[in-house]
Protein backbone atom coordinates (compact mmCIF):
# COMPACT_ATOMS: atom_id res chain seq x y z
CA UNK A 1 0.00 0.00 0.00
CA UNK A 2 1.03 2.88 -1.35
CA UNK A 3 -0.36 6.87 0.85
CA UNK A 4 1.05 10.20 0.73
CA UNK A 5 0.38 12.37 3.85
CA UNK A 6 -0.60 15.58 1.58
CA UNK A 7 -1.59 17.63 4.92
CA UNK A 8 -0.18 17.78 8.24
CA UNK A 9 -1.04 20.20 10.68
CA UNK A 10 -1.89 21.03 14.63
CA UNK A 11 -4.86 22.99 15.47
CA UNK A 12 -6.02 25.06 18.59
CA UNK A 13 -9.41 26.15 18.12
CA UNK A 14 -10.83 29.19 19.96
CA UNK A 15 -13.31 28.94 23.06
CA UNK A 16 -16.48 27.70 21.22
CA UNK A 17 -14.52 26.08 18.43
CA UNK A 18 -13.37 27.07 15.11
CA UNK A 19 -15.04 29.73 13.59
CA UNK A 20 -16.17 27.84 10.67
CA UNK A 21 -15.77 23.68 9.57
CA UNK A 22 -13.09 22.86 6.41
CA UNK A 23 -15.16 21.48 3.26
CA UNK A 24 -12.87 18.45 2.21
CA UNK A 25 -11.50 18.67 -1.63
CA UNK A 26 -11.76 16.13 -3.99
CA UNK A 27 -9.32 13.48 -3.41
CA UNK A 28 -8.76 13.63 -0.36
CA UNK A 29 -9.53 12.14 3.13
CA UNK A 30 -8.68 13.87 6.08
CA UNK A 31 -8.16 12.42 9.83
CA UNK A 32 -8.32 14.37 13.11
CA UNK A 33 -7.21 13.26 15.99
CA UNK A 34 -8.17 14.94 18.78
CA UNK A 35 -5.37 15.78 21.42
CA UNK A 36 -7.08 18.02 24.39
CA UNK A 37 -10.19 19.81 25.17
CA UNK A 38 -13.58 18.21 23.71
CA UNK A 39 -15.62 18.79 20.42
CA UNK A 40 -18.58 17.90 18.70
CA UNK A 41 -19.35 15.96 15.77
CA UNK A 42 -19.81 17.81 12.56
CA UNK A 43 -23.10 16.35 12.30
CA UNK A 44 -24.12 16.21 15.93
CA UNK A 45 -26.89 17.69 17.69
CA UNK A 46 -24.50 18.66 20.67
CA UNK A 47 -25.93 16.03 22.50
CA UNK A 48 -22.43 14.66 22.86
CA UNK A 49 -18.98 15.60 23.01
CA UNK A 50 -15.94 14.20 22.30
CA UNK A 51 -12.55 14.43 23.76
CA UNK A 52 -9.41 13.57 23.53
CA UNK A 53 -8.50 10.07 21.92
CA UNK A 54 -11.53 10.43 19.53
CA UNK A 55 -10.81 10.37 15.61
CA UNK A 56 -12.67 12.32 12.90
CA UNK A 57 -12.52 10.64 9.26
CA UNK A 58 -14.00 13.24 6.52
CA UNK A 59 -13.98 12.53 3.03
CA UNK A 60 -14.36 14.48 -0.22
CA UNK A 61 -17.31 17.06 0.64
CA UNK A 62 -17.56 16.47 3.94
CA UNK A 63 -16.66 19.37 6.98
CA UNK A 64 -14.15 18.98 9.84
CA UNK A 65 -15.36 19.19 13.22
CA UNK A 66 -15.15 23.23 14.66
CA UNK A 67 -17.93 23.38 17.52
CA UNK A 68 -17.02 23.08 20.74
CA UNK A 69 -18.78 24.43 24.23
CA UNK A 70 -19.07 28.11 24.47
CA UNK A 71 -16.49 28.30 27.58
CA UNK A 72 -14.41 25.29 26.02
CA UNK A 73 -12.08 24.35 22.65
CA UNK A 74 -10.44 21.55 20.98
CA UNK A 75 -7.05 20.87 19.90
CA UNK A 76 -5.82 17.63 17.28
CA UNK A 77 -3.86 16.93 14.70
CA UNK A 78 -5.22 16.76 11.24
CA UNK A 79 -3.53 14.31 8.25
CA UNK A 80 -5.20 14.28 4.79
CA UNK A 81 -4.24 11.39 2.42
CA UNK A 82 -4.54 11.56 -1.31
CA UNK A 83 -7.03 9.47 -1.93
CA UNK A 84 -5.67 8.66 -5.46
CA UNK A 85 -2.54 6.93 -4.11
CA UNK A 86 -4.19 4.58 -1.48
CA UNK A 87 -4.88 1.31 -2.76
CA UNK A 88 -6.36 0.47 0.44
CA UNK A 89 -9.99 0.94 0.08
CA UNK A 90 -10.80 0.88 3.91
CA UNK A 91 -14.21 1.65 4.92
CA UNK A 92 -13.86 4.54 7.87
CA UNK A 93 -16.74 5.11 10.11
CA UNK A 94 -17.39 9.21 10.74
CA UNK A 95 -15.42 8.45 14.22
CA UNK A 96 -13.79 6.06 16.62
CA UNK A 97 -11.68 6.10 19.39
CA UNK A 98 -8.32 5.40 20.70
CA UNK A 99 -8.63 3.61 24.13
CA UNK A 100 -5.17 4.45 25.20
CA UNK A 101 -5.58 8.46 25.52
CA UNK A 102 -1.95 8.93 26.41
CA UNK A 103 -0.42 6.79 23.65
CA UNK A 104 -3.07 8.87 20.99
CA UNK A 105 -1.48 12.06 22.51
CA UNK A 106 2.10 10.82 21.91
CA UNK A 107 1.78 9.43 18.82
CA UNK A 108 0.63 12.55 17.63
CA UNK A 109 3.22 14.25 19.02
CA UNK A 110 5.51 12.23 17.32
CA UNK A 111 4.35 12.23 14.26
CA UNK A 112 4.60 15.99 13.81
CA UNK A 113 8.48 15.60 15.30
CA UNK A 114 8.71 13.26 12.19
CA UNK A 115 7.10 15.53 10.34
CA UNK A 116 8.95 18.60 10.71
CA UNK A 117 11.93 18.02 11.76
CA UNK A 118 13.26 14.67 10.70
CA UNK A 119 14.51 13.46 7.01
CA UNK A 120 12.04 10.57 7.43
CA UNK A 121 10.53 9.47 3.92
CA UNK A 122 6.92 11.04 3.51
CA UNK A 123 5.60 7.75 2.32
CA UNK A 124 6.95 5.83 5.17
CA UNK A 125 5.55 8.20 7.35
CA UNK A 126 2.25 8.37 5.79
CA UNK A 127 2.09 4.19 5.70
CA UNK A 128 3.12 4.13 9.59
CA UNK A 129 -0.10 6.67 10.27
CA UNK A 130 -2.32 4.87 7.82
CA UNK A 131 -1.68 1.16 9.68
CA UNK A 132 -2.08 3.11 13.26
CA UNK A 133 -5.47 4.64 12.30
CA UNK A 134 -6.17 1.22 10.95
CA UNK A 135 -4.85 -1.00 13.51
CA UNK A 136 -6.40 1.40 16.32
CA UNK A 137 -10.28 1.18 14.33
CA UNK A 138 -9.88 -2.26 14.62
CA UNK A 139 -9.51 -2.20 18.43
CA UNK A 140 -12.55 0.25 18.67
CA UNK A 141 -14.56 -1.92 16.67
CA UNK A 142 -13.96 -5.08 18.77
CA UNK A 143 -15.05 -3.34 21.99
CA UNK A 144 -17.25 -1.21 20.61
CA UNK A 145 -20.37 -3.68 22.09
CA UNK A 146 -19.30 -2.50 25.66
CA UNK A 147 -21.15 0.87 26.21
CA UNK A 148 -19.65 3.24 29.28
CA UNK A 149 -22.69 3.79 31.36
CA UNK A 150 -23.92 8.15 30.94
CA UNK A 151 -23.04 8.55 34.70
CA UNK A 152 -19.80 7.17 34.18
CA UNK A 153 -18.66 8.84 31.08
CA UNK A 154 -20.50 12.13 32.92
CA UNK A 155 -17.86 12.02 35.73
CA UNK A 156 -15.36 11.90 33.19
CA UNK A 157 -15.98 14.54 31.15
CA UNK A 158 -16.55 16.96 34.25
CA UNK A 159 -12.53 15.40 35.53
CA UNK A 160 -11.59 16.53 32.18
CA UNK A 161 -12.85 19.97 32.21
CA UNK A 162 -12.09 20.44 36.13
CA UNK A 163 -8.82 18.09 36.22
CA UNK A 164 -6.65 21.20 37.62
CA UNK A 165 -9.06 21.74 40.21
CA UNK A 166 -8.77 19.74 43.86
CA UNK A 167 -11.22 16.87 42.98
CA UNK A 168 -12.61 14.61 45.55
CA UNK A 169 -13.56 11.11 44.88
CA UNK A 170 -16.70 11.61 47.21
CA UNK A 171 -17.71 14.68 45.19
CA UNK A 172 -17.66 12.97 41.78
CA UNK A 173 -19.38 9.78 43.37
CA UNK A 174 -22.32 12.28 44.88
CA UNK A 175 -22.26 13.38 41.50
CA UNK A 176 -22.74 9.72 39.77
CA UNK A 177 -25.51 9.44 42.19
CA UNK A 178 -23.07 6.05 43.37
CA UNK A 179 -21.35 5.40 46.23
CA UNK A 180 -17.16 5.59 46.14
CA UNK A 181 -16.97 2.14 45.58
CA UNK A 182 -19.36 1.79 42.92
CA UNK A 183 -18.17 4.70 41.10
CA UNK A 184 -14.29 2.88 41.67
CA UNK A 185 -15.59 -0.49 40.55
CA UNK A 186 -17.54 1.11 37.73
CA UNK A 187 -14.80 2.80 36.51
CA UNK A 188 -12.74 -0.46 36.18
CA UNK A 189 -14.88 -2.16 34.55
CA UNK A 190 -15.52 0.51 31.96
CA UNK A 191 -12.74 2.64 31.67
CA UNK A 192 -10.38 0.29 33.08
CA UNK A 193 -8.81 2.64 35.74
CA UNK A 194 -10.14 4.21 38.68
CA UNK A 195 -11.05 7.61 39.00
CA UNK A 196 -8.02 9.19 40.43
CA UNK A 197 -5.77 7.20 37.64
CA UNK A 198 -8.25 8.96 35.31
CA UNK A 199 -7.28 12.04 36.54
CA UNK A 200 -4.02 12.15 36.60
CA UNK A 201 -3.87 10.60 32.95
CA UNK A 202 -5.88 14.34 32.15
CA UNK A 203 -3.35 16.02 34.22
CA UNK A 204 -0.53 14.40 31.65
CA UNK A 205 -2.07 14.46 28.88
CA UNK A 206 -2.19 18.61 29.53
CA UNK A 207 1.46 18.77 31.05
CA UNK A 208 2.58 16.77 27.86
CA UNK A 209 0.86 18.66 25.56
CA UNK A 210 2.18 22.07 27.43
CA UNK A 211 5.30 21.07 27.57
CA UNK A 212 5.19 20.33 23.79
CA UNK A 213 3.69 23.34 22.46
CA UNK A 214 4.85 26.27 25.04
CA UNK A 215 7.44 27.58 26.76
CA UNK A 216 5.45 27.67 30.21
CA UNK A 217 8.21 27.24 32.58
CA UNK A 218 7.60 24.01 34.36
CA UNK A 219 6.77 25.70 37.96
CA UNK A 220 3.80 27.57 36.45
CA UNK A 221 2.62 24.63 34.27
CA UNK A 222 3.12 22.10 37.18
CA UNK A 223 0.13 24.54 38.71
CA UNK A 224 -1.65 24.87 35.80
CA UNK A 225 -2.28 21.14 35.63
CA UNK A 226 -3.37 20.46 39.03
CA UNK A 227 0.11 20.31 41.20
CA UNK A 228 0.61 22.61 43.86
CA UNK A 229 4.28 21.31 44.28
CA UNK A 230 6.42 21.78 41.38
CA UNK A 231 8.38 18.45 43.11
CA UNK A 232 5.08 16.30 43.20
CA UNK A 233 4.41 17.05 39.45
CA UNK A 234 7.74 16.23 38.26
CA UNK A 235 7.46 12.98 39.85
CA UNK A 236 4.82 12.06 38.50
CA UNK A 237 5.91 13.22 35.39
CA UNK A 238 8.65 11.05 35.28
CA UNK A 239 6.71 7.66 36.57
CA UNK A 240 3.62 8.58 33.59
CA UNK A 241 6.02 8.80 30.69
CA UNK A 242 9.14 7.89 31.83
CA UNK A 243 11.23 10.89 30.87
CA UNK A 244 11.89 14.38 33.04
CA UNK A 245 9.72 17.35 31.54
CA UNK A 246 12.52 18.97 30.51
CA UNK A 247 13.46 15.67 28.81
CA UNK A 248 10.16 15.61 27.10
CA UNK A 249 9.93 19.22 26.06
CA UNK A 250 13.55 18.72 24.57
CA UNK A 251 12.27 15.72 22.51
CA UNK A 252 8.69 16.77 21.71
CA UNK A 253 8.70 20.00 21.03
CA UNK A 254 8.07 21.35 17.63
CA UNK A 255 8.82 24.82 17.47
CA UNK A 256 12.17 25.68 19.29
Amino acid sequence: MTSKVIRMGYYTSGKGGAPKPFKIPENMLCFELITAGSVYSPDSDRSELHGAGWIFVHSAGQHTVWRSEPDSHYECITVSFNTALIADKEVWPKAFFWEDINQAVSFAHEMLYARHHTRVDQEILGDLIWSQFRFRLDLFRRKSKQQIPPRVAAVMVYIEKHYAEDIAINDLAARAELSPSHLHAHFRAFVKVTPHQYLIRQRMQAARHALATSNTPIKVLAQEVGYANTENFCRAFKQHTGLTAADYRQKYMVYQ
